[in-house]
Formats: structure tokens, C-alpha cells, sequence
């Protein structure tokens, strides 16, 4: 039987209190912030969590260094500007799918919001940083094609007046890359927020865009029989020999077209066109189809905004400030719901 002892030794094992500035709500939602953004690209993690974000990011940017490539040459755009955006849109909604469950489903998950929620960050800092963040991600890979080929056609150019036309054709991309960056966040986020397995919230995402688009694009079909005159005129690079280097921005190859050009006397290497094209003219359903996809809300919306023919969704006037009025519901409504929902989250 051994013998109680009353001797008791205390270890000093190093622990100290902390000492330093302590930032509060603000330097807390900012590291919510920057570690959002960094797993966003899977940054900090292994490299399964790189393959997809770094793949869309690397795809977005072959028609910007195509671009590049055919600026050099004096050539005219492979994809124009807006093009990037609603031509690449399944890439972007590839994005989101992967990031958004990354930023919030792992937290569900793992009962980690206790954590996150205890004071001085607010229940409404939690949902902000993670929305600024996914917004910030899907704006850079949406955005940095647009600047890529902004940048080879600057390069390129011999005249302010070029530099001003290009800037011209670049912002419509980068409204498109706006609109997607703010719509694609908040739905995809706020379908994320519902579940904490990643998978699901991944296969929720995809099957929202899939079934919707699927559906907008069976009422855009109903397509009319009549073809509409219409008549644009530009200035763009070319000469009398080689003709004009492309068409009128937002101008399409649909229906009958014609092109009377002449050299801009004012601009050397330039020339003025004159365009007389036909659009077809759609039903009211076909018009409306765009309404139930966030991929066709932004592209009806380019088109009404800036009166472009150049893509084969439907022209939705007189539909227009509908579609304008229904993404900013989309954008406030779907934030205010992640805010609710992270409101009411239970916290055991």
C-alpha cells in the first residue's frame, strides 16, 4: 500500500494571457472576409480543393488570351467583351457551386457557428463577410477575362480615339461581369446555407441553374414568324480596301444584313458604317423566358440596357424594367434571407 504524500509540484508549461490590441467586430469580419476569398480558390487546403476554381479560372481566360493574341494581328475580337460573360456563364455557375458550400456548408457541418457568433462579431457579420467574399471571387473570375482583353487591345492601339472605342466595347462586359458576380452569389449562398453537406449544396445549386435555365429556355422558343427592320450607325477600325474590322457593338449576324461603309474622314483607319439588319420578332412567353433563370435575368437585362441584337436570347422589350426590376429583387431579397437565415440559425 503506498504512502499519501501532501508534496505537490506546479509546472509552468509557457501559457500567458494576451496582451495585445484586441481589433474587435471590424478586424473579425475582415479575417471572415479574407478567409472567404482564400477558400473560394481552395487556398490553405490540399490540392483537390484547387482543381476546380484554378480549371474555371484557367478556361475564362483562353478567349482573353485568344484575344490577345488576334489584337496583336490587328484582327477583330474572337469573343467580345459581354460575350466572355454570358458564353462562359456555365463555368461561373460551376464556380459557385463548388465555392459556395466551401464558405458555408462546412461550418453547419461542424458546429462551428458558436464559435463565430460569440461576441463582438454580430449574427448579420457572419452571412456579410461570406457574401463579400464569394462576390469577390466570382467578380475576379469573371472580370479578369474582360481586363486581360482590355489591356492586348490597349497595347494595341495606335490612337486615343481606339483606346476610347475599346473602352466603349468593354463596358458592357463589365456590367455583365457585375451582375453575375452580385445574382450568382446570393442565390448560390443562400441554397448553400439550407444544408451542411457539401455535396448537397453543391447538387442543389447546379439542378436550381440546370432546371431553370431549362425551362427559360423552352418559353424563349416560342419564337415569332416576323422580322423587324432596324438600322444602326458606328465607328469602327477598317479601311476601304480591307472593309471594316467588325460590326457595330451589341449588332448580331441574325436575319438580312447590310453593311454601307465608307472611310471616316476626321479619323484615319477608321470607317463609319451604316448597318440595315432585321431582328426577329418574339412572342410575349418567349420574352418572359429569361425571367426564370439568373443566367438569362443578366443577359435580357445587357440586352434591354444596351439595346443589343447580338445574342440569340430574346430582345425582352417592352419587358426590359422588368427584368432590371427583378434582379434587384433577386439580389435584396435573396441577401435579406441570408441574413434571416443566419439570424435564426440554431448556434448548439
Amino acid at each position: 500500500m503506498s504512502t499519501p504524500t501532501t508534496a505537490s509540484v506546479i509546472h509552468d508549461i509557457g501559457y500567458k494571457p494576451y496582451t495585445g490590441p484586441r481589433m474587435g467586430r471590424l478586424q473579425i469580419l475582415r479575417a471572415l472576409y479574407v478567409h472567404g476569398l482564400r477558400a473560394c480558390f481552395g487556398l490553405g487546403r490540399g490540392p483537390k480543393a484547387k482543381i476546380v476554381p484554378w480549371f474555371v479560372l484557367l478556361v475564362m481566360l483562353i478567349p482573353a488570351a485568344l484575344n490577345v493574341y488576334v489584337a496583336s494581328t490587328g484582327k477583330a475580337l474572337v469573343m467580345d467583351y459581354a460575350k466572355m460573360g454570358t458564353d462562359m456563364a456555365l463555368f461561373t455557375v460551376l464556380f459557385v457551386a463548388v465555392a459556395a458550400p466551401e464558405l458555408v456548408s462546412r461550418d453547419l457541418r461542424h458546429h462551428t457557428l458558436p464559435l463565430y457568433f460569440s461576441r463582438p462579431l454580430r449574427r448579420g457579420d457572419y452571412p456579410l463577410a461570406k457574401l463579400l467574399a464569394l462576390v469577390s471571387g466570382v467578380l475576379l473570375v469573371t472580370m479578369l477575362p474582360v481586363l486581360v482583353t482590355y489591356i492586348g487591345q490597349i497595347a494595341s492601339s495606335s490612337s486615343g480615339h481606339e483606346i476610347w472605342l475599346d473602352t466603349r466595347q468593354a463596358f458592357p462586359g463589365v456590367f455583365v461581369s457585375l451582375l453575375q458576380s452580385a445574382v450568382f452569389s446570393v442565390v448560390a449562398l443562400l441554397l448553400a446555407s439550407t444544408t451542411g453537406r457539401r455535396v448537397i449544396a453543391t447538387g442543389l445549386i447546379a439542378i436550381f441553374f440546370i432546371v431553370t435555365l431549362a425551362i427559360s429556355h423552352v418559353m424563349s422558343d416560342a419564337l415569332g414568324t416576323q422580322w423587324a427592320d432596324r438600322t444602326t450607325t458606328c465607328v469602327v477600325k477598317g479601311s476601304d480596301q480591307n472593309g471594316p474590322d467588325q460590326l457595330c457593338p451589341g449588332v448580331g449576324m441574325r436575319g438580312r444584313l447590310n453593311v454601307d461603309g465608307h472611310p471616316d474622314p476626321d479619323k484615319p483607319g477608321y470607317m463609319d458604317l451604316t448597318i440595315d439588319y432585321q431582328t426577329p420578332v418574339y412572342t410575349t412567353i418567349a420574352k418572359a423566358g429569361g425571367l426564370f433563370n439568373p443566367q438569362d435575368l443578366v443577359e435580357g437585362t445587357r440586352i434591354w440596357v444596351f439595346n443589343a441584337t447580338d445574342s440569340d436570347q430574346p430582345d425582352p422589350s417592352p419587358l426590359g424594367p422588368v427584368y432590371g426590376l427583378e434582379l434587384a429583387v433577386v439580389v435584396f431579397a435573396g441577401t435579406g434571407g441570408l441574413f434571416l437565415r443566419y439570424r435564426k440559425v440554431s448556434v448548439s
